[in-house]
């Protein structure tokens, strides 16, 4: 009987708030990927230096790693940038003769200054090869980003708390004609993947499809490394197996009883 404190501790942890163990509503939250589709050219954006920039202004000169995400997130976003910007390390690429790194945010109320704070950081961290023109972290207008996100099927919506967002996380690689050539998981890139990707865009070749099992970010806990909902899924079936341990010991208790 020792052990009961900590069964009906855990029976009550089974009896949490629905709230608190909701899975949110990850319908049609996804990649919908659009090989061969063409960017939006007349997409207009704002670099981390204040300067204007159109996706085709960028899409004219090499291959393009496009990550859509926005910049103050806590979660997975800035992961998935420093993946890439490793990865591509790694395979030996240099932005701006290789291919151009482009992160844009799908926050509309995020400014130049968010944009150059998470370049610093990713620079920090990933320390990535490439001249100054080979990065490009944009924000822009709701128009610009809308059409941008559906050109290339990235297909997102508002978080559960404000200034946040259920999207997807992975990348676009696109031409240099800015058609959709294939797309990278991100977080599970390799330096041959991102390589192939970009070697395959640079000859205008469309390649086969992503994974479609690509990481969503939306609650992941940057202090654990894990995603929350499924920790609490983790401690509700704990909670479920122990009630069952619980109702075997009392009836066992029980019988003892019975029989004395």
């Amino acid at each position: 009987m020792k052990l009961l404190p900590t069964l009906l501790a855990l029976l009550l942890l089974n009896g949490l708030p629905a709230h608190a163990q909701r899975t949110p509503d990850l319908k049609g939250i996804a990649y919908e990927q659009k090989l061969g589709a063409r960017l939006p050219s007349k997409s207009a954006f704002i670099d981390a230096d204040g300067r204007d920039i159109g996706i085709g202004d960028l899409s004219s000169r090499a291959p393009l790693v496009l990550v859509l995400g926005y910049f103050h997130c806590e979660k997975l976003c800035g992961a998935a940038r420093m993946t890439l910007l490793r990865a591509a390390k790694k395979a030996g690429l240099s932005a701006g003769a290789d291919y151009l790194f482009v992160a844009v945010s799908i926050d509309p109320t995020e400014t130049a200054d968010a944009a150059r704070k998470a370049r610093e950081i990713d620079f920090a961290a990933a320390a990535p090869h490439g001249a100054a023109d080979g990065f490009y972290y944009l924000t822009g207008k709701p128009n610009d980003i809308r059409a941008l996100a559906a050109a290339v099927g990235y297909r997102y919506r508002d978080g559960a708390q404000p200034e946040t967002f259920i999207h997807p996380i992975g990348a676009v690689v696109a031409t240099p004609s800015g058609v959709v050539s294939g797309y990278l998981s991100a977080i599970g890139s390799t330096p041959e993947d991102i390589s192939r990707a970009i070697q395959a865009a640079a000859a205008e070749d469309v390649t086969a499809r992503a994974s479609p099992a690509l990481l969503l970010c939306f609650d992941f806990d940057s202090t654990t490394g894990r995603y929350t909902f499924a920790i609490l899924k983790f401690l509700r079936l704990g909670a479920v197996v122990m009630t069952l341990a619980l109702a075997a010991i009392l009836y066992r208790e029980f019988r003892k009883g019975a029989r004395a």
